[in-house]
């Protein structure tokens, strides 16, 4: 009988054994609004490892976070009841990977606008190709955008290299030849030159991330992804970008994550 008792105890601690290693943790790399571990009463930050079943309380409806897993891969944990989040339980959406390149030449306004639109990204350079016969781009036709800097409207004409416009972070960021530190809102005005006429073409919202921030949250999701190949990890961070910053030039991400990491597509 003690043998047998023996046996069910052993049998017992084995799945336990298995349970807790048959667990997925999940790291964070990034944290919007606030969630806090319902175990500690701490706020969950970049860097946590966490369980799956982790009983988190968010304390608002758009309380989310970027997670990763090595096998499992990226994730935006979420609560799953809006409504109630008294109630909420974590809801682990599957991210967005495979981002394709933005295709083909801008052909006309229509397309020129549902480009710069929402949310843009500008890491170190982004380059759009335009239709040379609509937008034709010289010294007397050329794009500029209207922003704010300490209360003053700025024009920032952009640099093109025949018919691709040019946005640089760099350029964006000096005032009269001076380097500056950020602009007032990220309230843009996009418009075209025209032989003296300025032509209004849309609004949308300019994001230079906190590269010092930002380089620590590209970090995680590359140390949990040692396995995965050039195009996977430029996929996964394409699309982390597109979630939690807005519309990034795939080019740009890709001569960032090569300057910033030494990633460069396997030969």
């Amino acid at each position: 009988m003690k043998k047998h008792i023996g046996w069910i105890l052993v049998s017992m601690m084995l799945f336990s054994a298995v349970s807790v290693f048959s667990q997925v943790n999940y790291r964070v790399i990034k944290v919007n609004g606030s969630i806090i571990y319902v175990r500690t009463g701490n706020s969950m930050t970049q860097g946590d490892i966490f369980t799956e079943d982790e009983d988190l309380s968010f304390q608002t409806p758009n309380s989310r976070a970027a997670v990763i897993n090595p096998s499992a891969g990226r994730f935006i944990l979420s609560p799953d009841n809006y409504e109630d989040l008294s109630s909420a339980k974590s809801n682990f959406l599957p991210a967005m990977s495979n981002l394709s390149t933005r295709g083909g030449i801008i052909n006309n306004m229509t397309d020129l606008q549902n480009q710069f639109c929402d949310n843009i990204v500008i890491l170190c350079e982004a380059g759009y190709f335009l239709n040379p016969y609509k937008f034709p781009m010289n010294e007397n036709q050329f794009f500029f955008m209207k922003f704010e800097y300490k209360g003053e409207e700025i024009n920032k004409k952009l640099s093109f290299d025949k018919n691709k416009l040019i946005i640089s972070r760099e350029e964006i960021l000096k005032v009269d030849q001076m380097p500056i530190k950020e602009i007032d809102t990220p309230d843009i005005s996009f418009n075209y030159y025209n032989n003296g006429v300025a032509e209004y073409i849309s609004d949308f919202n300019l994001v230079l991330p906190n590269l010092e921030v930002f380089n620590s949250e590209l970090r995680i999701i590359l140390d949990e992804s040692p396995d995965k190949s050039y195009n996977q990890k430029v996929n996964d961070i394409s699309g982390y970008i597109f979630e939690f910053y807005g519309k990034a030039d795939k080019q740009d991400v890709m001569s960032y994550l090569e300057k910033s990491f030494g990633l460069v597509k396997e030969k």
